[in-house]
């Protein structure tokens, strides 16, 4: 999504290729993108000529000579251009402006969420700007202090909040918490003075910065055929497993009200003291060795498969069971494991319904372990299916376990267990996915002091 620097740029943009054009016809290409009146709006805008742009927070202003203004918000992917006007409609131009002197402005947004306003200038109450928070270049600390006085919203989601301080998201909340070494989980009701004063100078040097370089071109976000270079300076947007420019550990991410927040943990400590360690491998890499050393280390350990499995005697689980893998998978109110074993060895589809339909109750368990652990505690969370479940975002860092599927399957057959069945299940793990999502990976194709000296050389107890 646009955000200050690049509405910004937009802006300067505009304003040198339309102010001093004179409308001579609007053509509203998708109405629902007009939160006022059609017919007032292309009544008065026509004749019109642009005088000023202006912008705050992330809302553009076109002002007219005539008293009457049009606001614009991009949204996710709204682009203007200027064309002849000749040049055919574009699928996903939703607003047309054309001017007396043969060109075209265009409103292109392919995901057609961006909003128009018109109005008179003087009539501020219900326009949007209105109802947008300062600028950071207009406050100080003190501000945010008695703004955020008593919230627990995590500052991560205060920051994105564009009535209390606009023109900030999901972009350059990562970079300006990283560069205050503030965990994005901190309540800003637990923010210091010295705190918020820093967020104000970051935020105002950051956004500086992004607008001299044009803003930042991430993903499909351009203008005018202009691409922003600040993205070459971002420090953690972006920047899941590399690592952190300070410390060296890798960048994580979580996901906070639905949007990605990317910071390094070892820098930005977690408010709660807590550190969430997530162990993950296939069968028989060693996984529930590691784990067994780290509970040896004052680990908590949070092992989901015993979850999961006391799961099924909960009433309203046995419920969703059986409309997944049928009324047989329950003998009375006890699980019937040797029915379900069959029936999730012959189908993939019913395995994957069972997983996607357990994985959030689990995760909602884990949240449950972690929130009752004293302040400061070291948590092992250890999940088999850790990414699949999406629970590395509780996780600060994660560990993959691996080893090669020949070790695995020699282990396997010296405890005399079922090679078949099991080099099934490994080959169903999706290992080369997990690598890429995991922070650290120790490799067990040793001792099994091999594989904690692997994991002491990460220096965690440090």
């Amino acid at each position: 999504m646009p955000e200050l620097p690049e509405v910004e740029t937009v802006r300067k943009e505009l304003e040198s290729l339309v102010v001093g054009k004179t409308v001579a016809k609007a053509i509203l290409l998708r109405d629902k993108n007009l939160t006022s009146d059609k017919d007032f709006f292309l009544a008065h805008i026509q004749g019109a000529a642009i005088v000023n742009m202006a912008r705050k927070g992330k809302c553009l202003r076109f002002d007219f000579d005539n008293g009457y203004c049009l606001y614009s918000h991009l949204r996710m992917e709204g682009k203007y251009f200027l064309y002849p006007q000749d040049e055919p409609y574009g699928k996903f131009d939703l607003l047309v402006l054309n001017f007396t002197d043969g060109t075209s402005l265009r409103y292109n947004d392919v995901r057609k969420f961006g909003t128009f306003y018109f109005d008179e200038l003087a009539n501020q109450d219900d326009a949007p700007f209105s109802k947008l928070g300062p600028e950071p270049f207009d406050v100080d600390g003190a501000y945010l202090l008695k703004a955020w006085n008593k919230k627990t919203t995590p500052v991560k989601i205060a920051l994105l909040d564009q009535t209390v301080i606009s023109g900030i998201g999901n972009i350059y909340d990562s970079e300006i918490l990283f560069a205050t070494k503030i965990h994005p989980n901190t309540p800003v009701k637990d923010l210091s003075l010295e705190q918020c004063d820093a967020i104000v100078e970051a935020a105002k040097e950051i956004l500086g910065k992004a607008i001299e370089e044009g803003g930042s071109t991430i993903r499909s976000y351009h203008h005018q055929g202009i691409d922003g270079m600040f993205q070459l300076q971002l420090s953690a947007y972006g920047k899941k497993g590399e690592p952190c420019p300070r410390c060296g550990r890798p960048i994580h991410v979580v996901f906070m009200g639905g949007r990605s927040s990317y910071f390094c943990p070892t820098c930005q400590v977690d408010p709660s003291g807590k550190f969430i360690l997530g162990v993950t491998g296939p069968i028989h890499s060693g996984k529930s060795s590691l784990s067994s050393y780290l509970e040896s280390l004052g680990y908590l350990h949070f092992d989901a498969d015993k979850v999961a499995s006391s799961l099924y005697d909960k009433p309203a689980i046995r419920k969703g069971v059986k409309a997944i893998l049928g009324s047989q998978s329950y003998i009375g109110n006890s699980l019937n494991r040797t029915y379900v074993r069959d029936v999730l060895a012959k189908s993939k589809d019913k395995k994957k319904k069972l997983q996607s339909y357990l994985y959030p109750f689990v995760k909602e368990e884990a949240r449950r372990f972690i929130d009752k652990a004293k302040k400061g505690s070291r948590i092992l969370l250890d999940v088999p299916l850790l990414f699949d479940a999406e629970m590395d975002e509780l996780c600060t860092y994660t560990i993959l376990v691996d080893a090669p599927l020949e070790l695995r399957i020699a282990r396997l057959e010296a405890e005399n267990r079922p090679t078949e069945q099991l080099a099934k299940l490994n080959k169903e793990y999706k290992l080369e996915s997990a690598k890429k999502k995991a922070d650290f990976i120790l490799n067990n194709d040793g001792s099994l002091d091999d594989l904690y000296r692997a994991y002491d050389a990460l220096h965690f107890e440090d």
